[in-house]
């Protein structure tokens, strides 16, 4: 149940995650659309950005001022470890070196899209609510049926005592357990595939 837990806790951390990127991303394009400067943009959304960034975009801001942004901005996206973050950090690196156009549209549609995923997630996560819920009853309704077996009727158990009960006894552990882990490992979210996926090498090169 534990483990059970904690992969729905993954599954929310990454949408609350890809949610709080798409808000910071549209800061950044109001921002700069204010006519401020990049750096200028990091530093004022690094004290007003969503809780589930809020860490890495203060350490960005802070970077910012000791190191050359391109490179404060990749450390950034090594921190957060998103495929949403990539796509910010790629757009603004190239808007930093190259001056790149219309920034601000592009901002735009990388929040857009990534509200999309939020969304898609978030049905899916609804949906599958009732099996999670099913399962977490199943396991621990077993568990308290075996104690109960345990403290009230032991007798019951006198069969699994000897070498052949206790081979059949693990045998149904093993299936049980082993469909309680299949579904821990159906549950818990794919990783997908980062732009920046190299990232975490260059920076230690």
């Amino acid at each position: 149940i534990p483990v059970l837990l904690d992969t729905r806790r993954e599954r929310n951390d990454q949408i609350d995650k890809a949610d709080a990127l798409a808000a910071w991303a549209e800061m950044l394009r109001d921002t700069i659309a204010s006519h401020a400067g990049l750096n200028q943009a990091v530093s004022m959304t690094a004290g007003v950005a969503p809780l589930p960034i809020q860490n890495e975009v203060r350490a960005l801001a802070i970077r910012a001022e000791r190191m050359p942004l391109s490179e404060a901005l990749r450390r950034f996206a090594n921190d957060v470890e998103d495929p949403v973050a990539d796509l910010i950090v790629a757009a603004l690196v190239i808007a930093d070196q190259y001056q790149a156009q219309d920034l601000t549209k592009l901002l735009s549609d990388i929040a857009a899209s990534s509200r999309m995923q939020s969304s898609m997630r978030l049905r899916i996560e609804t949906g599958r609510a009732r099996t999670y819920s099913s399962v977490r009853w199943i396991v621990a309704i077993t568990f308290a049926m075996a104690i109960g077996l345990i403290l009230f009727s032991p007798d019951f158990l006198d069969p699994y005592d000897g070498l052949v009960g206790q081979v059949v006894l693990g045998f149904i552990g093993a299936l049980f357990t082993g469909a309680v882990w299949s579904l821990i490992t159906m549950s818990r979210p794919i990783p997908e595939p980062r732009l920046l996926a190299g990232v975490e090498d260059a920076i230690a090169t």
